[in-house]
């Protein structure tokens, strides 16, 4: 029982020490001291960035004047097997084949058609687009992908 006691008031001693000692000097490298903005921080931060309101509309209207951001987030999952660049990997190249093409081939594996061995695992890709979006995705593919 006295070893216990020992271990609780030497856990708690160091706590405190921690707490009062190395705590307040720990410093992430890179980032500043300060863990707020406020006052002139802040409006210096507004002056550069707006306000989140502004903020938010501006990234509305950047992506809004792209067309292919409905599917980005999409794209991700393609270039895993396809590459960022449509080059192939585990999945063929896509690279400079036609809107058309792709299109097809989406639609067939979104109704389960089987064209080759990574059928099986397009039909739970495909699965999940809209017709809107396999025909995004199939002019994204033609247009930015040569």
């Amino acid at each position: 029982m006295r070893d216990l006691g020992m271990v609780i008031t030497g856990c708690i001693f160091f706590v405190i020490f921690f707490n009062a000692v190395i705590y307040p000097d720990v410093e992430i490298k890179g980032f500043s001291n300060i863990s707020s903005c406020t006052g002139e921080c802040y409006e210096e931060y507004v002056n550069i960035n707006g306000t989140a309101p502004q903020i938010e509309k501006r990234k509305k209207e950047i992506a809004s004047a792209d067309e292919f951001s409905s599917i980005k987030p999409l794209w991700a999952g393609c270039a895993a097997c396809h590459g960022q660049e449509g080059g192939g990997g585990v999945g063929p190249k896509l690279a400079g084949q036609t809107a058309d093409y792709i299109s097809g081939r989406l639609t067939a594996y979104k109704n389960r058609e089987e064209i080759g061995p990574m059928s099986a695992m397009m039909w739970g890709q495909a699965g999940m687009l809209s017709d809107n979006d396999i025909d995004t995705i199939g002019k994204f593919i033609q247009g930015t992908m040569k």
